[in-house]
């Protein structure tokens, strides 16, 4: 499945799973799961983020990387419905569009931007989540990168020990995505 199929599927599955459709005149005023009301406000916030992942898609087609780049910095300053209260709705999709930015600025070549937004999607997602997996996994991804970096450059030490350090996020990864499994596997009696 495509990195853009992945994230349709997500951000459908999330707009799906509080109970609303894609139809503009829905104006449902329930309560998600936390209590965040779903509302209009989150509705759009939504419906702007798919925009700006499309906007991103294209430009990412087209080999701009930074223009893809500049369409998920634009997601990530937003502004955020109920910025009072965590909505999980706002902040799995935060956390995800800091995983696409950091995936981008790693194509780029920028290692040190890559891990600073890795750590600005972390401070979304403090449990153990796909999205919070996801970005420990592109973590992973940049220090592998440094990894070859350092190698490349003949510090086979400093090589040694990013490569060391990719391979423990990388299995912090699977433990995470388990942990996932596992309570959907719970819920569902299996």
């Amino acid at each position: 499945m495509s990195r853009r199929s992945i994230i349709l599927l997500v951000l459908c599955t999330l707009m799906g799973a509080l109970g609303f459709g894609f139809a503009p005149s829905c104006t449902r005023h329930d309560a998600a799961e936390d209590g965040t009301p779903v509302d209009m406000d989150i509705m759009a916030f939504l419906s702007e983020a798919r925009a700006l992942h499309h906007e991103a898609n294209l430009k990412e087609e087209n080999g701009d990387l930074a223009g893809a780049a500049s369409a998920m910095e634009h997601l990530v300053a937003a502004r955020r419905p109920h910025p009072e209260r965590k909505g999980p709705e706002v902040e799995e999709v935060l956390a995800d569009a800091y995983a696409r930015l950091a995936e981008l600025r790693l194509k780029k070549g920028e290692l040190d931007p890559a891990a600073t937004s890795v750590k600005s999607g972390l401070e979304h997602v403090a449990e153990a989540t796909y999205f919070r997996g996801h970005l420990i996994e592109v973590q992973g991804l940049v220090e592998e990168a440094r990894a070859a970096q350092l190698a490349d450059a003949g510090n086979a030490a400093e090589a040694a020990k990013a490569r060391e350090h990719a391979i423990q996020l990388l299995e912090e990864v699977v433990k995470i995505q388990d942990q996932v499994i596992q309570r959907s596997l719970s819920k569902d009696g299996g």
